[in-house]
């Protein structure tokens, strides 16, 4: 058992400062230009709930560090199994997206209690989970590796870690198609932005962010991905279909889902919009289990 003295403490408490206040200025940087955060906070209810982009940025990246440490202090406890289990990160996300994010104890932007008792509209939750969901992957992803490292070299070269050949772990069966389906989630945000200034066209993001409906085709299209990539992964696994077939099938799911959706909710779709929709999440889901599920 690893003691759990400051002289420990001390090096993983920095690796979590860094490792959180980096991927924090990176996504926070790519996300708040690509949603034009500046403009965002200024607009009706939003303007009343948040401070000017402007008045927060150089304050907010330098007390992220103060975030890191609390952080750390909260993850130490279960450290040694975190890094003990070969899916650690996992764990080290879950906890964040599931407490931190989705089931906060306020009512926070993004999360359950927040939709029901904030009077922040659900477009505002909806548009916040790509930066905080990729932030607190990549997060999780190289703080887990990087750590791992040092604690490995800390233990009796004849002992094994613990879990390693557990791939067919419940936890892990759930959370491999769980990630690759937000990564396709953002994709389709990104997709819709890149499709509106590709084509010109003019769009109210207001009044489109806040149409209930227009998000729940979103929603609709993750919770079909999620058992679309764990059946797709086990022939992936056996080495029974190429890349190029597994992209080609989530182009035709991802963009068969808001076509139908549009037709079924709305009365009328695309096929052409819904196509250009359904190409980035499906390229995303064709790279992703090559990555997370190797073979």
């Amino acid at each position: 058992m690893e003691k759990r003295s400051l002289k420990h403490f001390t090096p993983f408490a920095l690796k979590v400062i860094v490792v959180h206040t980096l991927t924090y200025f990176f996504f926070g940087l790519i996300m708040s230009n690509i949603f034009n955060y500046d403009e965002l906070f200024r607009m009706e209810i939003i303007g009343d709930f948040m401070r000017p982009v402007a008045s927060t940025g150089v304050v907010g990246i330098f007390l992220q560090p103060i975030r890191g440490i609390l952080f750390a202090v909260a993850l130490w406890p279960i450290r040694s199994l975190i890094l003990e289990k070969r899916y650690g990160w996992l764990i080290v996300w879950n906890i964040l997206v599931m407490i931190g994010i989705l089931s906060t104890p306020a009512a926070a932007p993004c999360s359950v209690e927040g939709v029901i008792y904030s009077k922040l509209p659900l477009w505002y939750h909806l548009i916040g989970l790509p930066e905080i969901l990729l932030q607190t992957l990549v997060f999780s992803l190289i703080l887990v590796r990087w750590d791992r490292r040092s604690f490995q070299g800390a233990k009796s070269p004849g002992q094994n870690l613990k879990g390693r050949n557990r791939d067919a772990s419940l936890f892990a069966r759930i959370m491999k198609p769980v990630s690759l389906a937000c990564f396709a989630y953002i994709g389709y945000a990104v997709g819709a932005i890149l499709f509106v200034f590709i084509s010109g066209a003019e769009v109210d993001m207001e009044a489109a962010g806040g149409d209930v409906k227009t998000q729940l085709m979103f929603v609709v299209a993750f919770a079909v991905n999620v058992p679309a990539i764990h059946l797709v992964s086990r022939p992936w696994q056996a080495g029974r279909i190429r890349p190029a077939r597994i992209f080609l099938l989530f182009w035709v799911i991802d963009s068969a889902v808001p076509f139908l959706y549009q037709l079924l909710v709305f009365g009328g779709s695309s096929l052409p919009v819904t196509l250009a929709l359904g190409f980035l999440p499906a390229l995303i889901i064709a790279v992703g289990i090559r990555l997370v599920y190797g073979r």
